[in-house]
C-alpha cells in the first residue's frame, strides 16, 4: 500500500492542546476535586503546632573526663553526643515528669520522643529543640520542657563527674598523709617523694573545687514561645498542592480517556491511527462540508488542493474509491465534493453513488430519484444514458443510485465490468461506497480501483474502522493517498440514517411522498408490460431485447438471474 507521506510518528504539542480542548472538563474535574479534597482535608485533619526553644551548649571545663573533644564538634562541645542524650530515656522521663499535671499521669516517654526533633545552627555550639502538639499551649511546654530537663540533665552529669574525682582525689591524698605519717624518719627520701605527692594531688583538687562552684553546662538563649498558628494543614500550601495533584490527575485521566476513546476525534488522531495523512480537511467547514460543491472560500480551495493532488497521483482514466467510516452521508459528501472540484479544475468526471442514502436525508444536489447504477447492473440499461448533470455541478455526471426500493449488487461479477466500461468514457470516475464495516462493497471494488480516499466523520468514525479499511487497501495493494475529514454531520442527518432497513426505508419514505397515482395509468402500464413480456418470451429475445424492455419500466424483475443480464449488456455496449 503506497501513500503520499507517512503519518507523524507521535504526538505533538498541537495534538497535546486538542486533547486539553477536547477534555477540558475532565482536567477541570480533577482541578475542582484536587481543591476540594485539600480543602476539606484543611478541615477535617487536627491542626499541629510547633515551638522551638535554643540552648547554646558551654564546655564544662572537663573535656578529658566527659569526650567533649571527640566527634563533630562546634569549640569544644560534641553536639552529636549532646543531640544523642537530649532524646535518651533519661532526659525524656525527666521531661514528662515536668509536662505532668497535678492529677495526672505523666506522658509517656516513646510518644515524647515521637515528637521532638532537633536542629544545629551551621557554626555553633546551639541546640534548637523543636517540639510538635496538637495545641500551642502543649507545643510550647513540650519545647520547654525538654530544654530544662536537658540543662538539668547535663548539670547533673557534670556535678557528679566532678564530685566522683574529688573523691578519688582526696582519697588518695589521705592515704599518702597516712603513710608519711607512719614513717620512722620524715627526713628520708620516701618522705620528700610523699610530700611531692600529696603537693601535686592538692593541685588537682583547687581547680575541681572551683569549678564546681563555677561550672555553667548551658543556656537556653531562646525560650520556647506560644506558636501563631498551626504548622499544618497549611490551607494555602494544601489548596495549593491539592489544585497541583488534581490538575495532573485531571490530565493523567485525559490523556488516558482519550488514548482509549473508540472514536477520531481530529485529524491529528486521524493521521495517527491510519498512518496516513489528512489528504482534504473539511472538519471546520461545519454544514458547509454537507453543501453543495462550491470553490468559494478557504473551504473550496482545498477541496481543489485536494483534487490537484489526486491528479497528480492517478493519471487518467482512473477510478477514485471513496469509502465512507460512518453511517450517513460523509462518504457521499466527500466523493462529491472531490468529484465536483475535480470537474471544475477541468477532468471529465463521473460520480457514482453507490452509497444508499437515506431518502429523508436532503441531496446537496438537489436530484429527483430516478434510475442509475441499480438499473445499469440490474436491467442492463446504458449508464451513458442514466447519467445526469446537475444544476449545483454542471460540469459534472452523475449517476444515481437507483430508484426507490432497488438494491444495487455492487458486489457482483457486473460492477468491475461496468467500472471498465465507465473508465473508458470518462477521465475520472469517482465511486461512493458505504462503511468497510457495513458492507463488503469496498471489498469487491478494491481490484478495480486505482486509488482510496476514506472518508472520515469526526465525532463518529471509529478509530477500529479506519484501521480495518487501511488494513484492507494494503490486503488488495491499494494505494491510499490521503483522508477526508469531515465535521460531525447535522443531527436531523443522523437521526435519518441511523433507522433500520435504510434502504428499504429510503423506497418507503420515497413512496409515502410520492403523489397518488391513476389506477387506470397503471392498469394500462400493467397490460403494456405483459404484451411486452409475452413478445419477448415467443421472440427468444436476447440481452438487448432485456435491457430495452428494462429502460421502459416494464421488464419482469424475476425473470433471468439479474448479474448475468447486466454482465451481458455491459459485453454488449463495449
Amino acid at each position: 500500500m503506497d501513500t503520499d507521506a507517512p503519518g507523524p510518528p507521535g504526538p505533538e504539542l498541537k495534538e497535546y492542546t486538542a486533547l486539553l480542548r477536547r477534555r477540558w472538563r475532565m482536567v477541570g474535574a480533577g482541578v475542582l476535586g484536587g481543591l476540594v479534597l485539600a480543602t476539606a482535608g484543611v478541615f477535617a485533619l487536627p491542626s499541629t503546632y510547633e515551638s522551638t526553644a535554643a540552648v547554646q551548649v558551654r564546655p564544662t571545663g572537663m573535656a578529658e573526663f566527659t569526650g567533649e573533644r571527640s566527634g563533630r564538634l562546634a569549640g569544644d562541645v560534641n553536639l552529636d553526643t549532646e543531640a544523642q542524650i537530649l532524646t535518651s530515656d533519661r532526659v525524656s522521663t525527666a521531661a514528662a515528669r515536668r509536662l505532668a499535671g497535678p492529677d495526672s499521669a505523666p506522658p509517656s516517654s516513646d510518644d515524647l520522643r515521637e515528637r521532638v526533633s532537633l536542629s544545629v545552627p551551621p557554626n555553633s555550639n546551639v541546640l534548637e529543640i523543636t517540639y510538635t502538639a496538637r495545641t500551642p499551649e502543649a507545643a510550647r511546654d513540650g519545647a520547654a520542657a525538654y530544654a530544662e530537663a536537658y540543662l538539668e540533665q547535663r548539670e547533673a552529669e557534670v556535678g557528679d563527674l566532678i564530685a566522683a574525682h574529688l573523691t578519688a582525689l582526696r582519697a588518695e591524698q589521705e592515704a599518702r598523709y597516712q603513710e608519711l605519717a607512719g614513717l620512722p624518719d620524715a627526713s628520708d627520701v620516701r618522705a620528700d617523694a610523699l610530700r611531692a605527692e600529696i603537693a601535686d594531688l592538692g593541685r588537682g583538687i583547687s581547680p575541681l573545687s572551683a569549678l564546681r562552684e563555677t561550672v555553667e553546662p548551658g543556656r537556653i538563649i531562646t525560650p520556647a514561645r506560644l506558636p501563631e498558628g498551626p504548622t499544618s494543614p497549611v490551607l494555602p500550601v494544601w489548596v495549593a498542592g491539592g489544585g497541583a495533584l488534581g490538575l495532573l490527575a485531571g490530565l493523567l485521566l485525559a490523556f488516558a480517556r482519550d488514548r482509549l476513546d473508540p472514536v477520531l476525534r481530529d485529524t491529528g488522531d486521524t493521521a495517527r491511527i491510519g498512518r496516513v495523512p489528512v489528504l482534504l480537511d473539511l472538519s471546520a467547514a461545519g454544514d458547509a462540508a454537507y453543501g453543495p460543491p462550491s470553490d468559494d472560500g478557504p473551504a473550496g480551495q482545498r477541496v481543489n488542493q485536494c483534487a490537484h493532488a489526486v491528479r497528480a497521483r492517478v493519471p487518467s482514466p482512473g477510478v477514485l474509491l471513496v469509502a465512507a467510516t460512518a453511517p450517513g452521508r460523509s462518504g457521499p459528501a466527500a466523493a462529491l465534493h472531490l468529484a465536483a472540484a475535480l470537474a471544475r479544475t477541468g477532468s471529465d468526471t463521473l460520480l457514482v453513488r453507490a452509497d444508499p442514502v437515506p431518502a429523508a436525508t436532503t441531496d446537496p444536489l438537489d436530484l429527483a430519484e430516478g434510475p442509475g447504477l441499480a438499473e445499469a447492473l440490474l436491467d442492463g440499461e446504458d449508464p451513458a444514458e442514466l447519467e445526469v448533470r446537475p444544476d449545483a455541478a454542471p460540469r459534472l455526471r452523475v449517476l444515481r443510485y437507483g430508484r426507490p426500493g432497488t438494491v444495487a449488487p455492487v458486489q457482483g461479477t457486473a460492477m468491475p465490468e461496468l467500472l471498465d466500461l465507465l473508465r473508458e468514457g470518462a477521465e475520472y470516475v469517482v465511486v461512493a461506497v458505504p462503511p468497510a464495516a457495513e458492507r463488503a462493497d469496498a471489498h469487491a471494488l478494491a481490484a478495480s480501483a486505482d486509488l482510496l480516499v476514506p472518508a472520515v466523520e469526526l465525532g463518529r468514525t471509529r478509530r477500529a474502522d479506519l484501521a480495518s479499511l487501511v488494513a484492507v487497501a494494503a490486503r488488495f495493494d491499494l494505494a491510499v493517498a490521503g483522508v477526508a475529514a469531515l465535521p460531525r454531520q447535522p443531527r436531523a442527518d443522523a437521526r435519518a440514517e441511523a433507522a433500520p432497513n435504510g434502504s428499504t426505508d429510503r423506497g418507503e419514505a420515497a413512496a409515502e411522498s410520492a403523489p397518488e397515482r391513476d389506477p387506470a395509468r397503471e392498469t394500462e402500464a400493467t397490460a403494456q408490460e405483459t404484451t411486452v413480456g409475452a413478445t419477448a418470451a415467443e421472440d427468444g429475445a436476447s440481452g438487448e431485447t432485456t435491457a430495452e424492455s428494462a429502460s421502459d419500466g416494464t421488464a419482469d424483475r424475476g425473470g433471468p438471474d439479474p448479474q448475468d443480464t447486466a454482465a451481458d449488456a455491459v459485453g454488449a455496449s463495449n
